[in-house]
């Protein structure tokens, strides 16, 4: 054992093999799994990455503008992946699953990489990323495609404060240094793959400050700090700039589209970022029954228990953090790494569009991750028990792994997923809708009806199940019905673009060349850009 420790600490190889290794056997059987949901936005029918024309529109548009579609997020670089996959493959999923599956690992390798620098512990830093690339909290940011703006941001955050950390332990000045300048391009890139990205702003001081600095005093080494990240502070300062004038496209820092006690009460949110914390450690503990879409209450009191206990568990981590800054710095570097990296989806800052997801804990869980290693290597030292110790790791290894490959069966085919995850959210219009949407792209008309009805039900001022039931109607001949809720769908939403499409299509087939042309019109309207309508109205035109 002693003899593999001291090989694994000077060739740094052996980690990554077993890196890529455990990072290949807990994702492998996702490679054939179908592409859904957010995929269809993000990238099946998203235009702007079907076509290298667009790409100015990457960096002016949100995500999913494309796809007509308004959201919140902007990441052209993740677009540009996207566009590049989808030249190389186009719906082959096997690529766009090897791609995921392969930045994640890259992320946990840079991971290993930056951890051997800053603790100069490569048993600590391996075991740490061996955590990082197997456990199942991050199956859904690795294995839903639309997802990898996680990885992505994570290899840009994790590769800068590498570089960040060469220069410092250079010793060198930071204009004359190539790893600080690469360290700061890299920065940008982070924010342009997922905004995310933006926590290197904190994350490089935590780290400049508590492990790099070698000043001894505490006004020293915020002087020494300040000095060299300031550029970095200038970068992010720009990006909030961006995003509150010409990259806000709908409301970048409030989610929601009206006033509710969860945007306007700061103490709700925070009560209920004290609530998902208790989640957050079932999920970093005992990561069982993972899922995508899950229901959780905003906090209504102080006094309720889970309010409570993660308002208990955070004191606990804030006090450790300040009161072993100086004894035993990387315990407040893995407490404020955690922090720092939640902080965007904590919904204290901003009010985000879910209050708990599971891709969530991509980044902040590698503060936890370290702490827990570093305990239980130093345990382990004391008593002797080091080869024991990693057996326990391999076995937790293996069993995230085995976790991970069950779980990636949830994914295999869109019905199967979305009728399980119908059982946990049996009223929530999204999945219902979804459902029925996969139904009917698999000729199950019967089913489809069904769901698009009951989606109806829930939500009756939702135009995108009425033009979903239209389009079934349709193909099951039932023309007049199909019609009215076409109608309906427009009298909901006058600027819904498919029912348009689906309309002038309809009339098409009828043979009603008027009303076809004023449908074609509509589209070309909203999209000038759509080279099918502007030929199928040339072939109307010759037909009036």
């Amino acid at each position: 054992m002693n003899n593999f420790l001291k090989t694994l600490s000077t060739k740094r190889w052996i980690g990554i093999v077993l890196i890529v290794l455990f990072g290949m056997i807990a994702y492998h059987n996702c490679l054939p799994n179908e592409m859904f949901w957010d995929d269809d936005d993000f990238i099946n029918n998203n235009r702007f990455i079907k076509d290298f024309h667009y790409w100015p529109l990457w960096f002016s548009q949100n995500l999913v503008a494309g796809s007509y579609l308004v959201s919140n997020y902007w990441r052209p670089l993740l677009l540009t992946v996207f566009a590049i996959e989808w030249h190389w493959w186009h719906n082959w999923v096997y690529g766009w699953h090897a791609v995921s599956i392969s930045v994640h690992i890259l992320a946990a390798v840079t991971l290993y990489f930056l951890l051997n620098r800053l603790f100069a512990n490569s048993l600590l830093a391996l075991l740490t990323a061996l955590i990082f690339v197997t456990h199942p909290v991050h199956n859904e940011a690795v294995v839903y495609v639309n997802s990898m703006g996680d990885s992505l941001a994570a290899v840009f955050v994790l590769s800068s404060l590498l570089l960040y950390a060469r220069f410092r332990q250079s010793q060198k000045p930071a204009w004359n240094s190539h790893p600080y300048w690469t360290s700061l391009l890299l920065f940008p890139l982070a924010m342009l793959s997922k905004e995310t990205g933006f926590v290197l702003v904190g994350l490089l001081p935590l780290t400049d400050f508590l492990l790099l600095s070698k000043t001894k005093s505490f006004k020293g080494r915020v002087k020494q700090t300040v000095a060299a990240v300031w550029p970095f502070i200038i970068l992010a300062l720009t990006y909030v700039i961006l995003r509150a004038t010409v990259l806000n496209f709908s409301n970048s820092f409030n989610f929601y589209n009206t006033n509710n006690a969860f945007t306007t009460h700061p103490a709700i949110r925070l009560m209920t970022f004290f609530k998902t914390m208790v989640q957050y450690t079932r999920f970093l503990f005992f990561p069982y029954q993972l899922r995508v879409e899950r229901e959780f209450a905003w906090a209504q009191s102080l006094m309720e228990w889970d309010v409570i206990a993660g308002g208990l568990l955070v004191g606990f981590m804030l006090f450790s953090a300040i009161k072993y800054w100086k004894t035993r710095p990387w315990i407040s570097w893995g407490v404020g790494w955690f922090f720092i990296a939640i902080a965007p989806a904590s919904n204290v800052l901003v009010p985000i569009n879910a209050v708990l997801y599971e891709h969530f804990l991509y980044m902040p869980m590698i503060g936890i991750a370290l702490i827990i290693v570093h305990l239980s290597l130093e345990a382990a030292q004391k008593r002797h028990i080091i080869p024991m110790l990693l057996k326990i790791f391999a076995v937790i290894m293996l069993l995230f792994c085995a976790i991970n490959i069950h779980r990636n069966l949830d994914w295999r085919t869109s019905i199967g997923f979305y009728e399980q995850l119908i059982t946990y959210r049996p009223d929530d219009y999204r999945v219902i809708n979804n459902l029925g949407m996969e139904y009917a792209n698999k000729g199950i008309y019967d089913k489809a009806l069904g769901s698009y009805l009951k989606a109806i039900a829930l939500d009756p001022q939702n135009p995108v199940a009425y033009h979903n039931i239209a389009g079934t109607y349709r193909d099951t001949g039932h023309l007049q019905l199909a019609l009215e809720n076409f109608h309906k769908a427009l009298e909901l939403n006058p600027d819904f673009i498919f029912t348009y499409r689906s309309l002038a299509d309809l009339y098409w087939r009828l043979g009603q060349w008027e009303k076809c042309k004023e449908n074609l019109l509509q589209v070309l309207r909203m999209d000038p850009t759509d080279a099918n309508a502007r030929q199928a109205l040339q072939m109307v035109q010759a037909k009036l």
